[in-house]
């Protein structure tokens, strides 16, 4: 397959991602992270990272369940699933990354909300960022960059909104 392409369904999954990381609302966020991940899957899965697209993948449909389910229970079984899933493909240990991003994320999703919840996906940006430079990935590298940035920002917003309304409370 043409490399252009590939890079492509990158850049198409960043685009999505850009709105799902910058909105505030838990839901959207969420949902969008189902559609982005199934797009990445795709990208790193034509790369030829495998565990990376395994990871997205799982994510991806993790991403979904996680609008209806929440808890420490939910969170175990996608980890299983996605610990099984990357050692059967693993190669090497730069699939570490996209394992560790992975359970990362999904503790986020399935254990917490708001702040807290971004927090986690700060890291997890971060970590993802390292593997897309490595692999190569454009729509990866550009992703993972925004969505550190978007996720500060966002975290930044929604920690003033939290003490604007603790201060017009106290009035």
């Amino acid at each position: 397959m043409d490399p252009l392409v590939i890079q492509g369904f990158g850049l198409a999954a960043y685009a999505v991602n850009m709105v799902g990381f910058s909105t505030k609302r838990d839901q959207l966020f969420r949902g969008l992270l189902f559609v982005s991940g199934s797009l990445f899957c795709i990208h790193y899965v034509l790369m030829g990272a495998y565990v990376a697209g395994a990871n997205l993948g799982i994510n991806g449909v993790r991403s979904f369940v996680s609008l209806r389910f929440k808890g420490y229970t939910w969170f175990g079984i996608f980890a299983v699933i996605q610990t099984i899933m990357s050692v059967m493909v693993y190669e090497g240990l730069i699939d570490l990354l996209p394992w560790t991003a992975s359970l990362m994320s999904g503790f986020a999703l399935f254990c917490l909300s708001g702040i807290q919840m971004r927090i986690a996906m700060f890291s997890c940006a971060l970590t993802w960022m390292v593997n897309a430079l490595i692999v190569g990935s454009w729509g990866g590298s550009l992703n993972d960059i925004t969505n550190a940035t978007l996720l500060a920002i966002t975290i930044y917003r929604m920690k003033s909104a939290t003490e604007r309304e603790a201060g017009q409370a106290a009035l």
